[in-house]
């Protein structure tokens, strides 16, 4: 997935940067999210060169990848804490249900869309982007 999304970035000629884990995003004054892959642009690449690892503006992209543990928190708590963010796209990869779902952010509040097998998922941020949810599941 990261490198798909990098791939991506660099046909397009975009100066944005795809992160695996290790950017916190912050949700509240006194709250961050750590998650699993973000898309940002070069100004938020900067703003945090040198310093503590956490994005003060919403990324163009978040990507949180389900476990046992986290189905609440990826499903409930953080699609709320993303979109007060103002956080775009939110993308919920789910293996153990085998599916993706794209939330887009309209009005403070994400719409929906789920994809699954060999459904190529449409994302705005990336709106070329040949990708199945199969193959999001499988990287």
């Amino acid at each position: 997935m990261l490198i798909r999304l990098y791939l991506e970035i660099q046909r397009l000629g975009l100066d944005w940067q795809v992160r695996p884990s290790g950017t916190d995003v912050r949700t509240s004054v006194k709250k961050s999210r750590l998650p699993d892959l973000i898309v940002m642009t070069e100004e938020q690449r900067q703003s945090i060169q040198g310093k503590s690892a956490v994005l003060e503006l919403p990324p163009l992209l978040t990507i949180e990848v389900v476990s046992a543990e986290s189905v609440k928190r990826d499903y409930e708590r953080k699609p709320l804490e993303y979109a007060a963010f103002s956080i775009p796209e939110y993308w919920i990869v789910d293996p153990l249900e085998a599916k993706v779902t794209v939330c887009l952010l309209d009005a403070g509040r994400y719409n929906q869309t789920v994809f699954t097998g060999n459904q190529q998922i449409y994302s705005p941020t990336f709106p070329e982007l040949a990708l199945t949810a199969q193959q999001v599941l499988t990287a």
